[in-house]
């Protein structure tokens, strides 16, 4: 048996839309994806510590179209760029501020660099979507925290973003590193009509998920090195760098991002996504006019920030919405408050209309603003993230959870962003979200890591569910 080859397999065969990550979306001509090129490093393909080899030479390429001192590759997504930054920014035991919004890389760079995380916690939105966190909210926590360094996720997952003016800033004044989660903004730098770009705002340190909507195969990624960051952080950046990656790269994954700086050197791929944005914009209005919720137009035109126009989050009732959409494609994310889809230059425009006009006759006549509102639990630090994770756990049902430290993150997939973190107290509000999402996260596309039934020889009832907290000593 081959279930996974079967599995996609099958998937191919459906021949619906892929409205997710990557962003090739299938379609495009990869001239790199040959067998002959799957090889190691041999020869004149040898990476060199003194640099000088091909892969330095791509990279330098990269960090050029991207205006960085330097660019890595990834071959292990934007995981590894996220951890490298983090860990080579910071010492054991020092203040970090980082937006509560973060992915689950950051919270387990936490964990590996024993840091203390001081959460800078985002507003909801239409639909109980997570937004930006605010820029002065941010510099304000950064003044009165003290930290060693700054983590910033931007875009959202829904492709929400707001200017870094003011965390830069301060960031300057304090001589701390401002480190950016941009995963999901490869496509932004140099291209009118998208989110300004974390580097050209003057982030020291930029991690990009290539795979998620640029024409690079799935698990590929970028670490920039900004111009002006200190020649020692960018050597502690080279040291984690060798420490966390694999040894043994896929040469196929490197000829993917080598390919990527390659078309990012032409004119057309520019052009490209420029005209993307405008005939994406267009369309905006176009669904709105049909009765459609569009979060990304509500964000730009009612909140006055920027959006990215690849993404399309469709705020109504995410049962019905999966109904309509699911004969046309496959949509990044669906909740019970919408469906999240990634657009690319690679999708076709004719397919996407009619399945948004299919999903404008589920929408009612209420407002979806107060129809659809959900909640996003707020927990407080109760342990530093390393201390929850070596102290001693123990599962509980999810009845007798509340008030308990998690010594496992819940995180519900996608978008992996931690519900429950490590060390963060377990309230009625996360109980509640569970009790009301859990079953929606296990269907087709998605998870919920964290929420475990209960194990052989526990005393519950074998199949309840629960969560890993850290075991309080024996009254």
């Amino acid at each position: 048996m081959t279930p996974i080859i079967q599995a996609l397999a099958n998937y191919s065969a459906s021949d619906l839309a892929r409205w997710h990550t990557p962003g090739h979306k299938g379609r495009a001509s990869l001239p790199y994806l040959l067998p002959e090129f799957d090889v190691t490093e041999v020869r004149d393909l040898t990476p060199k510590s003194v640099g000088g080899d091909v892969i330095r030479q791509s990279e330098d390429l990269m960090a050029e179209t991207f205006g960085a001192s330097r660019s890595r590759y990834s071959v292990q997504g934007a995981t590894l760029p996220v951890m490298a930054a983090i860990l080579a920014a910071t010492t054991p035991y020092s203040r970090v501020v980082v937006d509560r919004i973060a992915h689950q890389s950051v919270h387990s760079a936490l964990v590996l660099g024993n840091l203390e995380p001081i959460w800078a916690y985002p507003s909801l939105g239409p639909g109980g979507y997570l937004l930006p966190v605010d820029d002065k909210e941010r510099a304000q926590l950064i003044m009165r925290s003290q930290p060693e360094a700054v983590i910033v996720t931007s875009p959202t997952y829904e492709g929400l973003s707001s200017p870094l003016t003011e965390t830069r800033k301060v960031c300057q004044e304090m001589n701390i590193a401002l480190i950016v989660d941009e995963a999901h903004g490869t496509h932004f730098a140099e291209h009118q009509g998208f989110p300004q770009d974390a580097l050209s705002q003057g982030a020291d340190l930029v991690c990009h998920g290539a795979h998620k909507t640029e024409q690079s195969l799935t698990q590929t990624g970028l670490l920039h090195i900004n111009i002006n960051v200190l020649p020692q952080l960018a050597k502690r950046v080279d040291e984690l760098w060798d420490m966390l990656a694999t040894s043994s790269p896929s040469y196929l994954l490197l000829a993917s991002l080598d390919y990527l700086q390659y078309i990012r050197h032409q004119e057309q791929y520019h052009r490209q996504w420029v005209n993307f944005a405008v005939g994406m914009r267009e369309m905006w209005k176009t669904w709105e006019a049909q009765g459609l919720f569009i979060l990304q137009s509500w964000w730009e035109r009612h909140e006055g920030g920027q959006a990215d126009p690849a993404k399309v989050t469709v705020v109504g009732d995410g049962h019905k919405l999966f109904e309509a959409i699911e004969p046309f494609g496959v949509e990044e994310k669906s909740d019970p408050a919408g469906i999240s889809l990634i657009v690319t230059p690679q999708d076709d425009p004719a397919i996407l209309n009619r399945a948004l006009k299919q999903c404008a006759g589920t929408m009612p006549h209420r407002n979806p603003l107060t129809e659809f509102a959900r909640f996003w639990p707020q927990s407080s630090q109760a342990l530093l993230p390393y201390q929850a994770w070596k102290a001693k756990r123990e599962w509980v049902p999810l009845s007798s959870a509340i008030n308990r430290i998690a010594a496992k993150p819940v995180i519900p997939y996608p978008p992996g962003i931690p519900l429950v973190a490590l060390g963060e107290l377990i309230n009625r509000d996360v109980i509640l979200w569970l009790e009301e999402n859990h079953e929606w996260y296990r269907r087709g596309t998605g998870d919920l890591k964290g929420l475990e039934s209960a194990i052989e020889g526990s005393s519950p009832q074998r199949g309840e569910e629960g969560l890993w907290v850290v075991k309080e000593p024996a009254s």
